[in-house]
């Protein structure tokens, strides 16, 4: 944040491909590959529509810089966006539920995706660090804390409302959104520098040959991303499962965990949990009853929750075994002993504790198996499977007792 080549993934390249891109001004019409190989012609007058059919406080410009931006991440971006539409699903209700509390545009969400690729862990060559890429001393002075055990810049919900703050800010003095989430990029000094060179000039695309070379990319890569992420599937762009469990729970922990303890104890992927909660360094959560602190957990049966609830209360010290006490209940009970092959002393309509699940594209009975910490063979048996298999659409009803 506020700095000269540090977004990672979209600026290394820009000038070059910028420069090789088409000087004239005409639109020229663009053939997308599809998903399924087939080929599709699309007008680029339909972005202009597209944006203003998607554009809400945030004034999202169609024009050249924002045409050949689009082109840009078409031809050499699009494994990227189908990964961050899978991400997206994650972070963006975290983001949209801060930016809805704060009085933030939600469309502002997508700078994320510009700034981070939604990696929690990204680092510029500035060292700019997290989602929202701020450097430390601009992140603790929004209430980051960023110390030798934890780096709450990775943090989704509390990056995500230190930067709402600096674009309020940012907005407060100039009344323009893109001049605000131009300042993100290049810092307050050099719009002020240069609206004091340029009197009269007071909105983002009349100053922007004034702006540095990177901040003159920034926002047309804003907008051609608001405009992507809206819409991929013209393109031939799908979601792509993020690798990590995207239905969560959250608890309060008072003494010191570690996340491999954690993830053994309940049974989930410690690289799911590393993810889920990346502030804390060395993964260990420093917790205590003076300071708790929170943990981000994949959908587990009630019970098993219930159990880490109670362990997670207790004050002590750090240990790396972490023992759960629990008994299993007797709906949970007969639908392991269907799945053996023994009689069950219920049977599956008395088991009332599930979510219904629709499959989306992209989905495997595997996957789903490991975001509902559930087994192949009991989802089969409950929703009358005749294969191991699932079709996008189909509804499943998975235990969550």
């Amino acid at each position: 944040m506020m700095r000269r080549g540090s977004i990672k993934v979209i600026f290394y390249a820009l000038s070059f491909t910028l420069l090789s891109l088409a000087a004239s001004g005409k639109e020229k019409v663009v053939s997308v590959k599809s998903s399924n190989s087939e080929r599709r012609t699309i007008d680029p007058s339909e972005y202009r529509r597209a944006l203003e059919s998607i554009s809400k406080t945030v004034p999202l410009s169609y024009n050249e810089p924002v045409r050949k931006m689009i082109n840009y991440y078409l031809n050499n971006h699009r494994d990227r966006f189908s990964r961050m539409l899978g991400l997206s699903q994650y972070y963006f209700p975290i983001y949209e539920k801060v930016f809805t509390a704060k009085g933030v545009p939600e469309e502002i969400k997508f700078l994320s995706v510009v700034e981070s690729s939604l990696n929690p862990f990204a680092t510029s060559t500035a060292q700019a660090g997290g989602l929202w890429q701020f450097l430390e001393p601009v992140g603790k002075k929004y209430g980051l804390a960023i110390n030798d055990t934890i780096d709450e810049r990775r943090d989704p919900a509390l990056a995500c409302n230190a930067a709402a703050d600096y674009l309020l800010e940012s907005y407060g003095m100039y009344k323009d959104w893109l001049l605000a989430i131009a300042s993100y990029n290049c810092g307050r000094n050099n719009i002020r520098w240069a609206m004091e060179n340029n009197p009269g000039l007071n909105d983002y695309w009349s100053l922007r040959q004034y702006l540095p070379v990177e901040t003159q990319n920034y926002v047309p890569a804003f907008i051609a991303t608001v405009y992507l992420m809206n819409n991929a599937k013209k393109h031939g762009i799908y979601s792509s499962e993020p690798n990590f469990g995207v239905f969560t729970k959250e608890l309060t922990v008072n003494r010191p965990l570690s996340l491999q303890s954690v993830a053994k104890a309940i049974n989930v992927s410690l690289s799911d949990l590393c993810v889920l909660n990346a502030a804390y360094k060395n993964q260990i959560v420093n917790g205590c009853t003076s300071t708790p602190k929170k943990l981000v957990i994949p959908v587990i049966k009630d019970y098993i929750y219930s159990a880490l609830v109670d362990e997670c209360k207790k004050p002590g010290k750090l240990q790396y075994e972490l023992k759960l006490n629990y008994t299993v209940p007797v709906e949970s009970r007969a639908v392991a002993a269907s799945v053996s092959g023994k009689p069950a002393g219920l049977r599956y309509k008395a088991v009332n504790i599930y979510v219904m699940y629709r499959v989306k594209e992209g989905d495997t009975l595997e996957s789903i198996v490991e975001r509902f910490n559930s087994t192949e063979e009991e989802i089969k048996i409950l929703n009358k499977l005749k294969h191991y298999s699932v079709k996008p659409g189909m509804v499943l009803k998975i235990v969550q007792s």
